[in-house]
């Protein structure tokens, strides 16, 4: 696997400062609500401003709905029952200590937003979308079940149950008195244990699942957890609970927003942007500047030799080291095993020293193939013939690079030109770069 940390870590400081920022907001909170109450304009807003997140999650879900993403839809709707929850708990403070509520929603909504996030698109009015909602609306009546069991078990609601349904009854305080003990066990403050083995399971889960696909939602996913944890365990639950709710849901929308983006512009496979993006960057072009077309050498027979797996790991390592070219590079995937690289504002012979560059680096790369026969790892065989179950190998790519001129005014005919001369370089011996 070829990672460019630099583009893997970039989608994440947009969540990162907002969550600093709701911090800086709670913590200023008293000061700040001071100030907005001499103000008849902003006192209005605080009204409205517990609403917020709910506004947020319902966006999300309509971004979910257009972009046909029953996961997100589902996540949305779970997000706004933990935040009506979870505020119905924080109405009153001094039942903040001995309600269940808190520990159980930190405990269970980053196993939903797991599991939901895993669902693929489909058309949420679909027999598959209703069972979903219907798993939801179970969850949410035992859930309140369970905690109104545990945290008023001298209510009439527990006598009346006990009463009409001895069996059930019995059933559900055997399974409450466990559930109860799982989260009764505390660490930091009023946070139990188990509570944030989860939280850091479900985020290590997302943030790996990141790093593999390049899914920018899965950032998101990542990047909400954090205010999530932090409004439901918080000591001051006003404001904390909606400060913390409306900056998941801004993450949310970013990163719905984003992934909308990404599926038109960036290409899926090498993370570089595709065609389309290289399109409207040419439309932009000034009247100095070089194209250069990469072509990867023999990469068919590579493909039939060692199979498309490892040839997608061919294209990533390329598009990896091509993503880290400088001298204001902009690279694209132009299709297949092609890539497009534009140097705004460079002629042809500086172009020429960064696309060499590139290409003795790439050329000096081990990219190690695997044997399709290679012995499975078991305690017996663990290490046993690693020299044989793997093979290196040479990647190497040939250049080809125009610039505009009066003749070539166009991008078009620059970038065709570029073609022609990397078939040159092809047909001059491969691995090369020609002008």
């Amino acid at each position: 696997m070829y990672y460019n940390a630099r583009r893997l870590l970039f989608p994440l400081i947009i969540p990162l400062l907002l969550i600093l920022f709701s911090m800086i907001v709670v913590w200023q909170w008293p000061q700040f609500s001071g100030k907005i109450d001499n103000t008849s304009e902003l006192s209005a807003f605080l009204v409205i401003f517990p609403l917020m997140p709910f506004f947020l999650f319902a966006f999300t879900a309509i971004l979910g709905w257009r972009s046909n993403n029953t996961g997100l839809i589902l996540i949305s709707v779970i997000l706004m029952i933990a935040y009506l929850a979870a505020g119905n708990v924080f109405g009153g403070i001094e039942n903040y200590n001995y309600s269940i509520i808190p520990a159980t929603l930190t405990f269970l909504i980053p196993l939903n937003i797991l599991f939901f996030a895993g669902i693929k698109k489909r058309n949420f009015i679909s027999k598959s979308g209703i069972f979903y909602f219907i798993l939801i609306a179970l969850e949410v009546f035992l859930v309140y079940l369970i905690c109104f069991i545990i945290d008023k078990p001298e209510s009439k609601f527990v006598f009346d149950l006990q009463k009409e349904f001895p069996a059930f009854s019995k059933n559900i305080h055997g399974f409450t008195g466990i559930f109860s003990s799982f989260l009764s066990y505390k660490t930091v403050g009023n946070i139990s244990l188990s509570v944030i083995l989860i939280f850091f399971l479900c985020m290590f889960l997302f943030m790996l699942y990141y790093i593999r696909n390049r899914d920018v939602l899965a950032a998101g996913y990542v990047s909400i957890l954090f205010p999530l944890f932090l409004g439901i365990n918080s000591s001051s639950s006003h404001p904390a609970l909606m400060i913390y709710f409306t900056t998941a849901g801004l993450i949310l929308i970013l990163f719905t927003i984003e992934s909308s983006f990404s599926l038109a512009y960036i290409d899926e496979l090498t993370g570089l942007p595709g065609k389309r993006s290289l399109s409207e960057t040419m439309a932009n072009l000034g009247k100095n500047y070089s194209i250069a077309m990469i072509d990867i050498d023999l990469f068919k027979k590579f493909n039939d030799t060692y199979g498309h797996k490892t040839g997608d790991q061919v294209l990533k390592l390329v598009a990896t080291k091509l993503s880290e070219v400088s001298g204001g590079a902009k690279s694209f995937r132009y299709g297949g095993e092609e890539f497009t690289v534009i140097f705004p504002g460079k002629n042809i012979k500086e172009a020429q020293v960064f696309m060499e560059e590139y290409r003795q680096t790439l050329e000096s790369t081990q990219f190690v193939v695997r044997s399709k026969d290679r012995i499975s790892s078991s305690p017996n065989n663990r290490g046993i013939s690693s020299s044989k179950d793997h093979k290196q190998v040479k990647v190497t790519v040939s250049i080809g690079i125009a610039e505009y001129t009066k003749e070539l005014a166009k991008p078009e005919k620059v970038l065709k030109l570029a073609d022609k001369i990397l078939y040159k370089a092809k047909r001059a011996g491969r691995n090369m770069v020609k002008i």
